[in-house]
């Protein structure tokens, strides 16, 4: 609410400049600064009141800095994919794959990586074309493979899948005409899932 509010004041009465700065300061004073009590004292009291509401909150808030710091995205994907198989490994190990947590992490992680509208999904075209160049030869097909798969993941959860189509088909063109592409069957294996994912 009350990073909401610093928004709307941005808006109504500072210049468009200052509200980067501004919201990533307030984040910093509001939640970075006290993540360390709040798990302390927080999240055990959510965890033995059953209320997935909270820890969908606290979720949201202490992950929201991944997407909405634009000076990071560059390694975005990069760190929400890491973010993801940390979340995934936990859920796994610590909470035998519980129903109710599970979901809590899928709306929150969707609802995480759409803050920013379309820009996850440029990102996400834009390092798979990174990872389908012919300079990246060294690495193993089984290792860009598995790369294609986890970015998948990460794909079903943005809503701007048009926005990630044009670019992907745009970077697509270019590298199988320039022949800059690291391979043919990673560049069929991928269109093959994304059929299976969004129909012909």
């Amino acid at each position: 609410m009350r990073l909401n509010e610093e928004n709307e004041r941005c808006l109504l009465y500072l210049d468009d400049f200052t509200r980067k700065p501004l919201i990533a300061t307030a984040e910093r004073q509001l939640l970075e600064r006290h993540i360390p009590a709040i798990l302390d004292k927080g999240f055990m009291m959510l965890m033995d009141g059953h209320r997935i509401e909270g820890l969908q909150r606290m979720y949201s808030l202490f992950s929201r800095s991944i997407v909405m710091d634009e000076e990071k995205d560059k390694d975005m994907v990069s760190s929400l994919l890491e973010f993801k198989a940390s979340l995934d490994s936990i859920l796994e190990e610590s909470f035998s794959k519980n129903e109710a947590f599970c979901n809590t992490i899928k709306d929150s992680f969707e609802h995480l990586i759409n803050l920013r509208q379309n820009r996850p999904a440029e990102l996400i075209a834009k390092f798979l074309d990174e990872k389908l160049r012919d300079g990246n030869k060294g690495t193993s097909e089984e290792e860009l493979e598995g790369t294609l798969d986890k970015v998948l993941v990460l794909f079903r959860f943005i809503q701007g899948k048009d926005v990630f189509e044009a670019f992907y088909k745009k970077d697509l063109a270019k590298r199988l005409l320039l022949g800059k592409s690291a391979s043919i069957n990673a560049e069929k294996s991928m269109i093959s899932k994304l059929k299976t994912e969004c129909g012909s």
